[in-house]
């Protein structure tokens, strides 16, 4: 690579959660296994990754069990421990301390390095093959790693080549590497994005880039177009951010109101501005928020807040403002209320949360959250209290 770029590392473990696994327990080494749920062992629910000897047979992430029993009849599948699989993501990130601290958390098991001053004296690949050989045989753990200019670049290159796989992406290559790819490829791209823009003509990454295609892609991206459209022409983000890997990073809105807000109605529909305001900022990042807060200034000036923290990281816009309702519901004291405000912090990217998700409990989850919802709505309609989640206090 040029000396005028920079040279950033894409680091991606290989199916980390089943290897952690196979490392903690040499009996299961070499053989299929899938991480569950807790019911997974009773066929229900649906598996969260499966080994690459699994993955031999069909198995992929978000299987229902008794579709990867089908496929694999002698799968072992366990459920996850997720306290291990972060002291090995430890254990990962210290490594990699020792060659540079410009590193990026991107997820559990994956992070972004800007290496280019450490390339000076030590070439790229060299460089990435000793981290990779470092990673498997003093952690145990598989990974593949892209070397770019850029971080997407770099995340789009560690794909390439699994297991064990190093990858280098030239902006020149783009064209013949990157645009022939599925548009469902693309980092950025989500499940529900795909669909529209396959059905908008825009199958692969290179459909994206041409000139009739930018209404359809404009309409479905938004303000994110832009984004995407550079990325698959090559030029993507080179800033590795190690700010980016603490949580205290918040994302809120607030509103102060010359005619003071009195009713319970009016102030509900402020909270649904703001939430909105909120959740499309989040989504406009690519964040998700844990932590939820409210704040609530009266005409004497004096201001109260109250915070949150939910199971799993989120932007659904339901979930935020049933909360934010609970905790407004909670803190107000009927008095005028001259500014509202509603907060998020705890924040991690979108992708990161999609993969560290509790999905072990995922089926109790959904129905948590359709409770929490009715209860809401009852509360709304007749009362604050008319309706409280039992309390199991154990004697």
């Amino acid at each position: 690579m040029k000396n005028n770029v920079k040279i950033i590392f894409h680091i991606d473990m290989n199916a980390f959660y089943t290897s952690v696994e196979q490392i903690n327990n040499p009996l299961l080494r070499n053989k299929p296994i899938a991480i569950g749920g807790k019911n997974a062992i009773f066929n229900k629910g649906v598996i969260v990754t499966a080994s690459y000897e699994a993955r031999k047979f069909g198995v992929k992430a978000a299987m229902p069990v008794f579709e990867v029993r089908e496929l694999c009849p002698h799968i072992i599948i366990l459920t996850g421990n997720m306290a291990l699989y972060r002291e090995y993501s430890h254990r990962f990130i210290n490594l990699l301390k020792e060659y540079t601290s410009l590193i990026e958390i991107a997820s559990i098991d994956e992070a972004y390095l800007d290496v280019t001053d450490v390339c000076i004296t030590k070439h790229p690949l060299e460089l990435a093959k000793e981290i990779q050989d470092r990673l498997y045989l003093e952690i145990g753990l598989s990974n593949s790693i892209g070397i770019a200019s850029n971080k997407f670049l770099a995340k789009m290159a560690s794909d390439f080549k699994k297991p064990m796989g190093i990858t280098v992406l030239r902006r020149r290559e783009v064209s013949n590497l990157l645009w022939p790819l599925k548009i469902s490829d693309m980092f950025g791209i989500g499940k529900k994005t795909a669909p529209k823009l396959i059905e908008g003509g825009i199958k692969t990454i290179g459909d994206l880039v041409k000139e009739e295609n930018k209404v359809i892609a404009t309409k479905v991206l938004g303000n994110q177009f832009e984004h995407f459209y550079l990325n698959a022409l090559g030029y993507g983000n080179n800033i590795v951010d190690p700010s980016q890997n603490e949580s205290y990073k918040s994302i809120g809105n607030s509103l102060t109101y010359n005619d003071p807000v009195r009713t319970e109605e009016a102030a509900y529909l402020k909270l649904k501005e703001l939430t909105s305001l909120v959740c499309t900022r989040l989504i406009n990042h690519n964040y998700v928020a844990k932590t939820l807060s409210i704040q609530i200034k009266y005409p004497d000036f004096k201001s109260y807040s109250k915070s949150k923290t939910i199971e799993n990281h989120t932007d659904q816009y339901d979930i935020i403002y049933n909360k934010v309702t609970l905790l407004f519901d909670e803190l107000w004291n009927r008095q005028p209320i001259r500014l509202l405000g509603v907060s998020t912090s705890n924040i991690i990217e979108k992708q990161a949360a999609f993969e560290q998700l509790d999905l072990f409990s995922y089926e109790n989850k959904i129905e948590d959250e359709k409770i929490v919802k009715l209860m809401n709505n009852i509360n709304r309609k007749y009362g604050d209290n008319s309706i409280k989640k039992a309390i199991n206090k154990k004697k």
